[in-house]
Order: structure tokens, then sequence, then C-alpha cells
């Protein structure tokens, strides 16, 4: 009997007779879906499973060695590298201009890498991927390409695409799409870390249920992050709301401690959550982008608010400035100079 359907006989018993499996049986399982062998039925029977049964901390640890061990990992020469992680299936409500946020953290001081895919199930909301294409950046990188744009000073940021990073999980979305249901795949993969700074590698990550930061903590310190900023953050992302507080996190260890981020102490008022789609009544990249670079020459409104809001909290989380206000302040010197712009520019395709 495979791993995979061992694991099926344990987690899919029912509600009174399913057992957790150890980290081992898990990893195995999914290294069997990852190589490609494993009957797409089984595979989708455990991913369900495992979400019916809520998955252990040592259940998804074992998911993530194996798709970590997917992919060969990349060192940037760099004393700071920022892995921010927005929603791979993307934002269908509020334009996503969290998009052009890596290259003001670059620009700011602090690497930055984002991940994701072009589209995503079963939301296939606008992505980092659409929108960054839309305004002529590259998105098809190497894992050793985005490395390089991230350790050159002038750059200092990249987007890499799981179809480069992690070819055989990318090769899961069919099926992924053809289940409905968001499986932990869907958490886990925001978290993986195909490079990793020679200093610290920091996580600044999203989420909805209430339950998740005692989660992502523990899995951010078993991954090897150095810390992590658990923003409860629009349509599951990175960016809190802009018009009053929001319950976040930070992490060190396995543990999320709370801290309430409240816009007031950036120096930020707005009556909106986020980012609106002014000319549509849908979101589309091609306004994200019109935004976004509107917000990156300094023209004020929300768009410009989000790039500084989600800036400070980086540079602030990450110990680069004394405080809030002078985190945002920062962020904002550096947006109204045009070099954040130009650090956007030099990603240019």
């Amino acid at each position: 009997m495979t791993a995979l359907a061992q694991a099926i006989k344990k987690v899919a018993t029912g509600p009174h007779l399913s057992k957790d499996l150890t980290a081992h049986e898990a990893q195995a399982a999914m290294a069997e879906i990852l190589s490609g062998d494993a009957d797409p039925v089984q595979a989708a029977i455990f991913f369900i499973a495992l979400r019916i049964k809520r998955e252990t901390d040592d259940e998804n640890w074992g998911i993530y060695q194996a798709l970590q061990s997917s992919t060969t990992q990349c060192h940037a020469d760099v004393g700071q590298l920022l892995l921010i992680a927005d929603p791979f299936n993307g934002f269908n409500r509020h334009c996503p201009v969290h998009a052009f946020l890596p290259a003001v953290l670059a620009a700011s001081g602090l690497a930055t890498l984002s991940q994701g895919v072009k589209e995503m199930g079963p939301k296939f909301g606008v992505t980092h991927s659409q929108a960054l294409s839309a305004a002529g950046a590259k998105v098809d990188l190497t894992i050793e390409q985005a490395r390089d744009y991230i350790v050159n000073p002038e750059v200092g940021w990249a987007y890499l695409d799981q179809s480069w990073a992690y070819p055989a999980l990318f090769a899961l979305q069919d099926l992924r799409t053809r289940m409905i249901k968001r499986p932990s795949l869907a958490t886990l993969e925001k978290m993986l870390m195909p490079i990793k700074a020679n200093g610290q590698t920091h996580l600044q990550i999203g989420f909805v249920h209430k339950a998740y930061p005692d989660v992502l903590a523990a899995m951010a310190q078993s991954a090897g992050f150095a810390s992590a900023l658990i923003i409860r953050g629009i349509e599951g992302g990175i960016l809190p709301t802009l018009r009053e507080a929001a319950n976040c996190f930070q992490s060190t260890g396995k543990q999320a401690v709370p801290c309430s981020i409240d816009p007031s102490d950036f120096g930020l008022s707005q009556t909106t959550r986020g980012v609106m789609p002014v000319n549509h009544d849908v979101v589309t990249a091609e306004e994200t982008v019109d935004l976004g670079l509107q917000a990156l020459n300094g023209q004020t409104g929300p768009a410009l608010d989000s790039l500084i809001y989600g800036g400070a909290l980086g540079l602030w989380h990450c110990g680069m400035a004394v405080s809030q206000r002078e985190a945002a302040n920062h962020v904002r010197r550096v947006i109204q100079s045009g070099r954040a712009r130009a650090y956007f520019q030099n990603m240019m395709a």
C-alpha cells in the first residue's frame, strides 16, 4: 500500500475514528502527490479529509517539508529579506496595489520577495502576477534570477512565480480547482522559502480565521523565519483595513503575540477599508496598475496610503525604524522623492 493510501486510511474514517498523521506520514503522502504518480482522486480525498478533520501542526509541517524539498533553495547575500505572502488566489473586491509594495520596501532599504501565480481557483482574483505583468515588470524569473535582482542594490526586490519555483506544486492547479474548497496548500504555499537571506528572513502574512495566527507562528518558526508579522488583512492579504485598528500578531517563536495595528499611529486617516475599484464594477489588473503607478508618483489617496502602511509595517516589524510613525514618514519620503518609482522601473521587462 502506498504512503498516500495509508494516510487516507487514517484520516478519512469519519468524525470519531479518524486519526492524526505524524509529520513523516504527511510528508511521505505529499511527496507521492508531488511526484505525479498519485491517483488524483486519492490526492483530493487526502486534502479534503485533512480539512474536515482539521490539520495538526505535525501534518502541516510534514506537508510543508515535502513542498520545500521539491525545489532548491537559494541564499541571498543580504542582511534582511522580507517575504510578503498575499493569497495566491488574488483579490476581487479591492485592487491589490500591494503588488507594488516590494519596490517600495526595497527603496526603503529592506530587500523583499513576493510569490504567487497568474491565477488560482476557486477565487480567481486579480493577483500580483497579473498586476505586475500589466505594468511591464518581469514575472517569469527563475529562483536564481530573482535572487540576483534582490541582491542588486538598484533593484532589491523580485516577484517569483510558483511555476518556476515549485513546478510540482504548480502542476496541482487543475486538481485544486476541481476540489472547489481550498486545501492546506493555500496556506502553506505562501510560507515557502525559495530564497533565504544570509542574515534574517522575515515573513509578512495575512489571515482571516481567528485560529490561524498560532498555526502560522508555529509554521514560520519551524520553517526558519526569524520572525513573522501576521496581519488580519483585507481579503486575507497583508494589508489591514485603512479606516480602523486591526488585530494583528507578531512572532519570533511558536507563539503569536497580539498587537493592535492602528492606521492613525502611522499618520494615516481614511474612510475606506482599502483600494476600491473606481472605473469598473469589478477589480482589474489594469486599474490596479493605474492606481499603483499614481501612488508611486505620490498622488494622495487610498492607494498611496496603502503603500505607506504596508511599507511602514514591514520596516517597523523588522526593526528598521524606532516607531511606527517614523517608519511611515520614511516610506512617505521614499515615495515622494521618486526613489520607489525608480526601483520599480528597474524591474521592467
